[in-house]
């Protein structure tokens, strides 16, 4: 079990301020020696855990088209984490469309594996591996909470082991599956890392990063630098996904048969800015939940089980993240008249619903609806900061 981070190594962090400005003292010296002897604690005890995975495809190139042309295989390199023994898991996107998937552990033993489930609305794939037993890293039992230390420990493009060390920037308050926003440095093939606490337990899968990274000048990916902010699934969201995956190979997702798109209305408080309000209902599928709700073209949906809706995405992975059969509670507008109903959600036909593969169906969201809505989350956290800044500016004059 990794060394716990003791009451020194938190003394040093908080000289690390101090000491950029000039040589250290001898103590402060020590102290932060002390500091990168338990992080290297952690980091030791949790590496083993921490896969590389390399997804491959073979594709062939529009000039290449004509029959008998020698197909091109392209690697999608991304990282995973021990589950169990036998079992990674790591970000559906890393394992999209492949054909063959390899696993590479810490100690450079490289094992073929197979896809033994994915989900793209949560972004989670699990990979079967045989012939190597891994060390299963241990759920955190509590919530990460902004100003948390978190530790990254991922892989490159290049296949090469990453660590970064930050802390919990902010926790984005969805109901259903909130996110975590670390300051750590996202590297290229970081997706699917572990994001351990000071104890070395998983509090969540790196699902992605927000902010470009730098390209290098010989515009190769894999030679990337890292940049901008990751965000992470917290481990208490991935409890239910995960056993559903690794049982089942799927996940059920809620059903309620509409398809939306966001409305929003002119702000009186700032020109040119736009309000969001709802989700507007462009279609009712035939004998789905909705309809027997009474739901009609033209409602504006305004609440999803006592949460408010503000955008069509909303809608649309509330109810997906929703167990068919769940009663919900929905309220809509209909000509300027609330409605309310009650209604037991059906099951998704579709493998993945439709608007996490592609644009359209319930909601207008798209595989990219989780980074454009956290973008749009942090703007509206940088205007509140910047009116705050102005705010202090104008009362300390």
């Amino acid at each position: 079990m990794p060394k716990r981070l003791t009451p020194r190594t938190f003394v040093a962090l908080g000289l690390l301020a101090a000491l950029v400005g000039g040589p250290a003292p001898l103590a402060a010296q020590g102290t932060l020696r002390a500091l990168e002897t338990d992080v290297d604690h952690i980091a030791a005890g949790a590496r083993p855990s921490v896969v590389t995975v390399f997804a491959q495809r073979a594709l062939a190139h529009p000039r290449d088209a004509a029959a008998g042309a020698e197909r091109r295989l392209q690697t999608r390199v991304g990282s995973g984490v021990a589950m169990e023994p036998d079992v990674v898991l790591t970000t559906a996107s890393v394992t999209l469309d492949a054909e063959r998937v390899m696993v590479r552990t810490a100690n450079g033993i490289q094992v073929e594996g197979h896809l033994a489930g994915f989900d793209l609305v949560y972004n989670l794939a699990i990979v079967k591996v045989e012939g190597v037993r891994l060390p299963p890293i241990r759920f955190a039992d509590h919530m990460a909470q902004a100003g948390d230390w978190a530790m990254v420990l991922g892989t490159s493009y290049r296949g090469q082991p990453t660590q970064s060390v930050g802390n919990v920037a902010t926790v984005y308050p969805d109901p259903r599956q909130p996110l975590i926003g670390l300051t750590n440095a996202v590297y290229p093939g970081n997706s699917g890392a572990a994001a351990l606490d000071v104890h070395g337990d998983l509090i969540g899968l790196v699902e992605g990063g927000l902010g470009a990274t730098e390209s290098s000048r010989s515009g190769i990916d894999a030679d990337r630098r890292p940049g901008g902010m990751s965000f992470v699934l917290p481990a208490q969201v991935l409890r239910i996904p995960y056993e559903a995956l690794r049982r089942d190979g799927r996940i059920a997702h809620g059903y309620m048969g509409v398809s939306t798109h966001s409305a929003s209305v002119a702000s009186d408080a700032e020109p040119r800015a736009r309000v969001p309000i709802g989700a507007l209902v462009e279609r009712v599928e035939p004998n789905g939940p909705a309809m027997k709700a009474g739901l009609r073209r033209g409602d504006l949906i305004v609440g999803f089980d006592h949460d408010r809706v503000e955008y069509a995405d909303h809608l649309a992975r509330w109810v997906a993240s929703t167990p068919p059969g769940t009663v919900v509670q929905l309220v809509w507008v209909r000509q300027d008249i609330r409605h309310e109903a009650s209604i037991v959600l059906g099951e998704s036909p579709d493998e993945a619903p439709r608007w996490a593969a592609a644009p359209g169906g319930e909601g207008t969201a798209s595989s990219s609806t989780r980074i454009a809505e956290l973008e749009r989350q942090i703007q509206q956290l940088n205007q509140q900061l910047k009116h705050l800044r102005t705010d202090s500016s104008a009362s300390s004059r």
